[in-house]
């Protein structure tokens, strides 16, 4: 067989061209495959929470805090599962002037401690979400345990000029439960900022009520970690 040295030329050529093409598609399937990799690796992600909580009208004051196991299902949508928990107080103020000692005060505020922890889930949309930046609205539903100082009762105040007595008096008439176990709702919107080491921080208001009637607005500091 005989090849001319134009058609070795050429053969060569093609071979070369065709070296290069084949190891610039490689490159570039490597590159996908790597960053498709490291999108399908990050799917799943663990926080934490904890912040400023208003608890019924506003006037009980507090905090929040809990965690949460967060799952992508597709790219913007997802699933939390997670447990959080409430501590709020509020009081009546009542200040005493003791008649019998000239000067004196007395503290008989009343004082109220309502507290509870609840374990839910959430469905996520993420509206943007970047290698960095994600902004999500989710909604869930959740049960919850609750233990309020004064159940949901109010109560009667009588003061001295009405009793003779020096101090203020507090009647009180119970007749709702001090514990109760309920089922609700929550809203809340979501923006992480995620560093190179997949640690997010991000900012994270909502607000939620349930079947007592216990209507929580809160907003909470986030911290967590994508893998």
């Amino acid at each position: 067989m005989i090849i001319s040295v134009n058609t070795f030329i050429t053969f060569t050529t093609a071979k070369s061209s065709f070296m290069k093409i084949s190891t610039l598609s490689l490159l570039i399937c490597f590159a996908l495959f790597s960053i498709n990799t490291e999108a399908q690796n990050k799917i799943r992600a663990f926080e934490f929470l904890g912040g400023y909580s208003t608890h019924g009208s506003g006037d009980m004051l507090g905090i929040t805090f809990g965690g949460g196991y967060k799952t992508y299902l597709s790219k913007r949508f997802s699933l939390n599962y997670n447990m959080r928990a409430h501590i709020n107080s509020s009081r009546e103020k009542i200040i005493v002037n003791n008649v019998l000692v000239p000067g004196s005060r007395q503290d008989a505020s009343v004082r109220f401690t309502t507290a509870g922890v609840q374990l839910g889930v959430n469905a996520g949309w993420s509206l943007i979400r970047t290698t960095q930046h994600e902004f999500m609205v989710s909604v869930g539903g959740f049960g919850r345990y609750q233990s309020a100082s004064n159940g949901s009762d109010g109560y009667s105040l009588y003061f001295p000029a009405t009793t003779g007595q020096p101090t203020v008096l507090v009647g009180y008439d119970n007749h709702t439960n001090q514990e109760t176990i309920t089922a609700g709702y929550i809203i809340q919107f979501h923006y992480n900022y995620t560093f190179k080491n997949n640690v997010f921080i991000g900012l994270l208001p909502g607000w939620q009520n349930d079947t007592n009637g216990d209507i929580i607005t809160q907003v909470a500091l986030t911290v967590g970690k994508r893998i």
